[in-house]
């Protein structure tokens, strides 16, 4: 029996989620405030062993106007009156082999063989009779307080538990038409279905009560859980009785032993009258309660050293003590899940670990996920040998653990229309298969190793070619951050928020961004495509000194790099993707700004769309300081056009014998740049190392201090970093843009 499916209706931001769960693990990733915990809260609300009740603010805030405007009478619910509430709905799958005593002909409303599903509703929910008292009684508070009624929203919140009430239901499910048929149920309270026999939830929550303060026991106390949890299963009786009977006889030598310690206050008690004759007499006894020794005289210590040395807990830092506090719970979550005092495991086991990287490096982190798979296992099963499936849910922040994980196994979580919508990676690998592009996607699994599965947590992404533009990006964005904070501040306003403080991942892809387009479109991020022009021209191929031509006698056309000024065509794959148009240089030259944002149509072309989340910036035209009018290529060429004079001035040195300040760059060259030479001829052979050449830049940049006065006369210094160095204008366009909404 497995848990397949999720639904969650209503509960905040979590208005109509659909998770697929996998067998055994699943990973839910996501930026932060996307859901997971609310996904996390709304089981526990719900499947948890101390179910609570739900608060006003738990409704998703759509629903929460939809039942004001009920309980004023704005608006009429539909007939036949539809569900009214929060929902958790799980689908379930049986095979043959399954044992179904506990879901029996009550839960399965089925009895057809190939049906094997099982759907339960778990509602908080406002009925139709409920809602006519709500609506009476609303009306009543106006009428008897008239101006001082408090309004629909204010009334809802202190008095929706009068209304709303908790519901369990199984629910028929149509499985040709894989539709859930709402009206046809079993009321599971009335019929007292233990819910807790078919879906036993557990949770590891993130918010963890380990410390390394001194005084603190935590791990050491939780030996007395493990010690409860293991004990109440009958699979080694012969210890648990050893450690009874230790316990025991310590009691027999103790009792002696207080007779004589406590002689003095019990003769003290007696001598003022505390005991008559007659009267039962007073003892000390010795009474050791196994699972109490063990909290309070159990210490968890570090052996350390050839030697061994123990030390106390406290001494080891908080990521290990983070892990060990997390496998100790894993153990004692296993025991509980084998409910060894009750006649079998439930029939699913449903355990959630939230974000088990807190406190933990990098590579505690990698190991972790490699290993929960076997730590927490595929199922539970008891001294009887009863196993049942164990399904696990973790969610995580963490890029590391998301490059060591199966990819199938991850659910990425995402806002969109103000709601949570989450997608599993299976999904993915189907549409690059529909498209065609499976070895793009086997690409893609490869590729999102460590830093590049930043994405998954990323509010924004920038696609960059090669190391150069990597390396000096952070400048370039820093640059834009501060020069923005020094014209609000003239100008009086609130600076936009910067670009170094948004969660923007910047993720290097060569000359292949249109490989990650399937992938682009799934996460629904906005991106910042920084590419090349590639400007190029059609020419015939020769061969020594003649023309090389097909089996057809026609001659070979070969498409060569060429500068932009006379070139025809752009041999930029992405950028001819992107924006679904042919070769034609002409068309990239031409293009507005506003028309560089491109968007996947319903026939899944990508084109130009001014809403589009995704920006391709390219090199365009621009003046240079020397009034230099260019269009570049590429990057370099690009930077090398805008910053003649820091080259010049940066490469001066004042002796011949001085070390060269760009020596990644020939020496030549550069001083035929300087001496007025073409950008791009300085790009195409100037450079011997692309990322040397990017560190040299930072390394002779400077830092100047810039005074300005806002309306009130008042005056402020700014620091301008790298100020000696220009952006290019299509970068310097494309980072504005990304910096925006």
């Amino acid at each position: 029996m497995k848990l397949k499916k999720l639904q969650i209706e209503n509960f905040r931001s979590l208005k109509n989620l659909e998770v697929d769960l996998e067998e055994y693990l699943s990973i839910i990733v996501g930026k932060n405030n996307v859901g997971k915990t609310s996904l996390l809260v709304a089981l526990e609300r719900f499947l948890g062993s101390s179910q609570s009740s739900f608060d006003f603010e738990d409704f998703n805030l759509d629903f929460r106007q939809h039942v004001a405007a009920l309980a004023e009478s704005k608006i009429q619910p539909d007939d036949p009156y539809p569900f009214c509430g929060i929902r958790l709905r799980v689908f379930i799958e049986y095979s043959d082999d399954d044992d179904l005593g506990n879901v029996g002909n009550k839960v399965i409303m089925d009895l057809d063989p190939d049906n094997k599903w099982i759907v339960l509703d778990f509602l908080y929910h406002l009925s139709s009779e409920y809602l006519e008292i709500l609506r009476r009684d609303f009306k009543a508070h106006q009428d008897r307080k008239k101006d001082k009624a408090q309004d629909v929203l204010k009334f809802l919140r202190e008095n929706h538990r009068e209304y709303f009430k908790v519901a369990r239901r199984s629910v028929q499910f149509d499985h040709l038409d894989q539709k859930v048929q709402e009206d046809i149920f079993v009321d599971l309270i009335k019929e007292s279905i233990r819910i807790d026999d078919i879906i036993s939830f557990k949770r590891i929550a993130a918010r963890r009560s380990v410390s390394n303060k001194e005084t603190d026991k935590t791990l050491s106390t939780m030996s007395s859980r493990i010690y409860s949890a293991m004990s109440s299963d009958a699979g080694d009786e012969e210890v648990f009785d050893t450690f009874k009977e230790a316990l025991s006889h310590t009691d027999v030598q103790l009792d002696t032993i207080y007779g004589k310690l406590f002689k003095e206050v019990i003769d003290d008690v007696r001598r003022f009258g505390g005991i008559k004759e007659g009267d039962t007499q007073l003892q000390i006894r010795s009474t050791l309660q196994h699972r109490e020794l063990l909290e309070d005289n159990t210490t968890v210590m570090y052996g350390q050293g050839a030697e061994l040395h123990v030390l106390p807990e406290s001494y080891n830092g908080l990521g290990y003590l983070n892990l060990i506090s997390m496998i100790f719970d894993i153990k004692i979550i296993l025991n509980e899940f084998k409910r060894g005092n009750k006649p079998k495991p439930a029939d699913i086991n449903l355990l959630f670990i939230e974000e088990p990287e807190a406190h933990t490096h990098p590579q505690m982190q990698a190991v972790f996920i490699k290993n929960i798979k076997n730590l927490v296992g595929r199922s539970v099963s008891n001294a009887d040998g009863i196993k049942c499936p164990l399904q696990t849910i973790l969610s995580t922040h963490s890029a590391h653990i998301v490059a060591e994980s199966d990819f199938d196994d991850i659910k990425y979580f995402k806002k969109s229309g103000g709601t949570t919508v989450a997608k599993g990676l299976r999904d993915l690998h189907a549409m690059y298969k529909v498209a065609g592009k499976d070895g793009h996607y086997t690409f893609l699994r490869q590729y999102l190793t460590l830093h590049r599965s930043q994405l998954f947590f990323a509010d924004k992404a920038i696609l960059v070619e090669g190391d150069t533009e990597r390396i000096l990006l952070p400048a370039m964005m820093r640059k834009i951050d501060q020069l923005d904070e020094a014209t609000a501040f003239a100008d009086t306003e609130i600076a936009p928020l910067p670009l170094m403080s948004q969660n923007i991942s910047v993720i290097e892809v060569g000359a292949h961004s249109q490989i990650f387009e399937i992938f682009l479109d799934f996460i629904g991020v906005k991106t910042l495509i920084i590419t090349d022009l590639d400007s190029a021209v059609e020419r015939q191929r020769m061969k020594d000194g003649n023309l090389v031509t097909n089996k057809k006698g026609q001659p070979v056309i070969d498409i060569v790099a060429h500068p932009v000024e006379g070139g025809t065509h752009t041999t930029n794959a992405a950028l001819r993707f992107f924006f679904g148009v042919g070769s034609a240089l002409t068309y990239f030259l031409e293009l507005a700004l506003e028309h560089k944002t491109v968007k996947k149509k319903p026939d899944a072309v990508w084109a130009a769309d001014p809403a589009g989340e995704i920006m391709c910036a390219y090199q365009v035209t621009e003046t240079n300081a020397e009034n230099e009018t260019y269009c570049a290529r590429s990057f370099e060429d690009a930077f090398f056009h805008v910053n003649r004079a820091f080259m010049t001035s940066a490469s001066a040195v004042a002796d011949d014998d001085d070390s060269p300040k760009f020596p990644s760059l020939k020496q030549g060259a550069l001083a035929e740049f300087i001496g007025g030479g073409k950008p791009d001829v300085m790009a195409d052979n100037g450079i011997d190392k692309k990322p040397s050449f990017a560190i040299e830049i930072l390394l002779n940049s400077e830092t100047t201090k810039l005074t300005k006065t806002d309306k009130g006369g008042q005056a402020r210094d700014f620091t301008l970093e790298f100020s000696n160095w220009n952006i290019p204008k299509y970068i310097h366009e494309g980072l504005r843009w990304i910096k925006a909404g």
